[in-house]
């Protein structure tokens, strides 16, 4: 069975602010200047990539069979290029887990995290396909 897309969508609310929805009916506000309220694209990315990763990190510790984790923190800091294109170059994050843990075990879980996440799978990846149409044109076709 081929796995279901992610479908959402953009629109203007305001001159400073985006409306993204998904088809469950939730919406976010993107910020379109850095004084305006709401995330940027770019910490948006950020956002993506922490959140699955501190998904990864419970599903980590269940296929390991652990006490469910209750204090899971995951901290991303993403930096742009300096070169063109435009685009985000490096992602850190710091997981922090403040649930008991043998010896070492934090590290497993961040490896295993790390091979379960979808978002650091698909930025490591290198093939990405991008495929922008108008939807005239799709409508055309």
């Amino acid at each position: 069975m081929a796995p279901k897309p992610v479908t959402v969508r953009a629109s203007y609310a305001s001159q400073t602010k985006l409306s993204v929805e998904n088809l469950r009916g939730a919406s976010l506000e993107v910020a379109l200047s850095p004084s305006a309220p709401g995330f940027s694209p770019l910490e948006l990315q950020a956002s993506s990539l922490a959140a699955c990763i501190a998904m990864s990190i419970k599903i980590a510790a269940r296929q390991e069979q652990l006490s469910p984790l209750e204090r899971v923190a995951v901290e991303v800091v993403a930096t742009k290029a300096v070169d063109e294109p435009s685009r985000l170059r490096t992602f850190s994050a710091k997981i922090t887990i403040g649930d008991p843990l043998p010896p070492g075990k934090i590290e497993d879980l961040v490896s295993a995290a790390e091979a379960i996440c979808t978002i650091s799978n698909t930025l490591r990846s290198g093939d990405v396909e991008i495929i922008a149409h108008s939807a005239e044109s799709a409508s055309n076709s």
